[in-house]
């Protein structure tokens, strides 16, 4: 199995608050969250020794999930919210030629075909940024778990609905 499709680590670590203020200062500048953000800064200090392919991988997964984040955050500005906005915004992705070019790269197969696993890794990486960049509200089932709606005709097979965002969340820069 290749490294693309091994699954994340978690790890905790401690960080200064000075550190973690300039990390969530610099991840709001650069549209992504904070994880999103100590996660880049981590792959750009060891990229040199990481294979050229994987890479070019990454580069695509985080402008891919930067752009889906930035298109939530619009839609959520623009009076756009609904239930199924995870799916909305990675339809209105799909709908720009380039996004789509680029998913469909990083999958290396029809975007909309089932059972790949890199799809599995960018679409969990693509749900999740999109509920941080708005910092949804998830529904929960009758047991406290997330809902779950299921699709056809679209790059993922589910998604997860939310009932609502945080309006601070979706601001433009300068707009607070």
């Amino acid at each position: 199995m290749s490294d693309v499709l091994q699954p994340a680590r978690k790890v905790s670590l401690r960080i200064d608050y000075p550190v973690f203020k300039a990390i969530e200062a610099t991840a709001a500048e650069e549209g992504r969250d904070t994880g999103q953000q100590m996660q880049h800064i981590l792959f750009e200090a060891v990229k040199d020794r990481i294979d050229p392919g994987r890479l070019e991988d990454y580069r695509l997964l985080d402008s891919l999930v930067k752009r889906a984040s930035v298109e939530a955050q619009r839609m959520c500005r623009n009076g756009e919210f609904g239930s199924d906005i995870t799916l909305r915004v990675l339809t209105r992705c799909m709908s720009d030629a380039g996004w789509a070019r680029d998913y469909e790269t990083y999958v290396r197969d029809n975007p909309f075909k089932s059972g790949n696993p890199r799809k599995g890794i960018i679409n969990k990486e693509l749900g999740f940024a999109i509920r941080e960049a708005i910092n949804g509200t998830t529904i929960k089932t009758a047991d406290g778990k997330n809902a779950k709606v299921s699709v056809s005709g679209s790059i993922i097979q589910s998604y997860t609905p939310m009932s609502g965002f945080d309006a601070n969340a979706v601001l433009e820069k300068g707009d607070a």
